[in-house]
C-alpha cells in the first residue's frame, strides 16, 4: 500500500464503497457459448473480426421494425478491461488499460497493478461495473441501476445492517455519460417517440460522488471517423469494420453537437441520416456490401441487406438525438448532497473538425484544440458558449495526460483517492 493509500486507511472512517465505470471498449466481451473471446484478449482462439462468425458475436443485430433495446447478441460482458492481452509475432503482450485506477480504488482482483502490497487495497469497498459498451447507454444505465443494487444488498449483508448506502462512483469516458445518464433519469428507457426521458434524479439517491474522467460530453469527433472507417489495426488487435462499429447504439450517440459545427457548415447535420446517405458513409456505404453480408447473412439481395442496415441507421441517429437532448438539458433541483467532480486533458492536440467528400473510407482533421487528444477539454466540460455548462462541476481538474493515460496518471489518482476519501 502506498504511504498515500495508508493515511486514508489509517486517519478516515469508513467511507463510501466505489465502482470504476470503464469507457468504450472497456468491458471484455466473450461468446455466449463458450469462454471464446469476443473483445479483450487477442490470444490464439479469439474471434476473427473479419469473419462471418465475429459479425454475430461482436456487432449487434439489425431488424427492420425491432427497437434497439430489443435486439439480442451473441456474447456478453466478462468484466472491465484490466490488462490487454495479445502477441505481435508470436510474441506475448500484455498491457495495463483500467488496471491502474481500479486498483487505486480498492478493486481487489487488480491490487497488483498499482498497489505496492497486492490486495491490501485502499481501505475502501470497491467494485468494477463491466457494461455493454455497445449498447444504447440508456440500457447500460438499467443495468448499472440493478449491479448497485445487487452491491447495496452484498453490502448490507456484510456489514449486518439495512441502513442506506450511497457510493462513489469513477467513471472514464463514456462511462461519464452513463453515469450522468444514471444520475439524472435513472433507469428510464429512451422513449420511442423521441420525447425523452424524465428528469428525476432517481440514479442520484445512490451517489455522493461522480468522479467523472476525459468523458466527451459534447461528444468526440473522432467517434465520426470510427462509424466511416471502422476501428483500425494496432499491434495487439486486427482491424473491426466499420460496419461492425456501426451496429452500436452508443457510437452514434458519442458523436459531436451538429450545433458545434463539427463539419464548419450548420446545414450538414450529422444526426441526420440523409447526411450519411448522400455522403455514401458508415453502414450504409456502398462499398461495404460484403461486410452486410457477413452481418446479415439470412439476407440473399444486397438492396435487402442496404434496407435493413438504413433502417438501423435511422434507428441509431433518432436514439443519438434524444439522448443528447436530454444530456444537454439545464439541470434543475441539483441534489444538495451531490457532487460532480471533473478530471480533463488539455495538453494534447485534439481534432475538433473533420472534412470528406463521397465515397471517402477516412475523415481529414482539419481544425484542432487542446484536449487528451481524444476529447476535446471543451467537450469534457460541455461548455456553451456564452452560457457555461449546464453540469454543475465542484471542481475542475487539468492534466497534460492523453485520453487513456489519464487513468494511468499518479496525479489523478492521487486526487481521486482525496476525493472520494474526504
Amino acid at each position: 500500500m502506498t504511504d498515500r493509500q495508508k493515511s486514508f486507511a489509517q486517519d478516515k472512517g469508513p467511507r463510501n464503497p466505489v465502482i470504476v465505470i470503464p469507457g468504450v471498449l472497456g468491458s471484455k466481451l466473450v461468446a455466449d457459448s463458450a469462454s471464446q473471446s469476443v473483445w479483450g484478449e487477442w490470444c490464439p482462439g479469439y474471434t476473427d473480426p473479419a469473419s462471418s462468425e465475429a459479425a454475430q458475436l461482436f456487432g449487434l443485430p439489425m431488424e427492420i421494425g425491432t427497437p434497439l433495446d430489443r435486439l439480442r447478441s451473441g456474447s456478453q460482458v466478462d468484466g472491465v478491461l484490466g490488462i490487454v492481452r495479445g502477441s505481435m509475432i508470436g510474441v506475448p503482450l500484455k498491457l495495463t488499460a483500467y488496471g491502474d485506477v481500479m486498483s487505486a480504488m480498492g478493486v481487489q482482483s487488480f491490487a497488483d497493478t498499482f498497489a505496492e502490497h497486492p490486495g491490501e487495497g485502499n481501505g475502501a469497498e470497491a467494485f468494477e461495473f463491466s457494461y455493454d459498451w455497445r449498447r444504447s447507454l440508456d440500457e447500460s444505465a438499467i443495468a448499472l441501476q440493478a449491479f448497485i443494487h445487487r452491491a447495496t444488498r452484498f453490502l448490507q449483508v456484510q456489514r449486518n445492517s439495512s441502513d442506506p448506502i450511497r457510493f462513489n462512483i469513477v467513471a472514464h469516458s463514456m462511462g461519464g455519460l452513463l453515469l450522468r445518464y444514471f444520475l439524472q433519469y435513472g433507469g428510464q428507457l429512451l422513449p420511442y417517440d423521441g420525447s425523452g426521458p424524465r428528469l428525476n434524479w432517481a440514479g442520484a439517491a445512490y451517489v455522493d460522488k461522480a468522479v467523472i474522467i476525459g468523458t466527451p460530453n459534447a461528444g468526440a469527433v473522432q467517434m465520426l471517423d470510427r462509424l466511416v472507417q471502422g476501428i483500425p489495426a494496432n499491434p495487439i488487435h486486427p482491424a473491426y469494420g466499420p460496419v461492425l462499429v456501426g451496429t452500436f447504439p452508443s457510437g452514434y450517440q458519442l458523436l459531436p453537437r451538429p450545433r458545434h459545427r463539427p463539419h464548419g457548415n450548420r446545414d450538414n447535420n450529422i444526426l441526420d441520416a440523409d447526411f450519411w446517405l448522400s455522403r455514401d458513409w458508415g453502414i450504409t456505404a456502398s462499398w461495404l456490401d460484403e461486410e452486410r453480408a457477413r452481418q446479415l447473412p439470412g439476407l440473399s439481395s444486397p438492396g435487402r441487406r442496404l434496407e435493413v442496415a438504413e433502417d438501423h441507421l435511422r434507428k441509431c441517429l433518432h436514439n443519438a438525438e434524444v439522448f443528447q437532448r436530454a444530456m444537454d438539458r439545464p439541470l434543475e433541483a441539483v441534489p444538495d448532497h451531490l457532487e460532480f467532480h471533473l478530471f480533463v486533458g488539455d495538453a494534447q492536440r485534439t481534432p475538433s473538425e473533420f472534412a470528406g467528400e463521397r465515397g471517402d473510407r477516412q475523415l481529414k482533421w482539419v481544425a484542432y484544440g487542446p484536449g487528451d487528444g481524444t476529447v476535446l477539454a471543451s467537450s469534457a466540460r460541455l461548455d456553451e458558449p456564452g452560457n457555461g455548462s449546464p453540469i454543475p462541476w465542484n471542481s475542475i481538474t487539468v492534466l497534460k495526460s492523453n485520453h487513456m493515460g489519464l487513468v494511468k496518471d499518479r496525479q489523478l489518482l492521487g486526487k481521486v483517492l482525496e476525493l472520494i476519501g474526504s
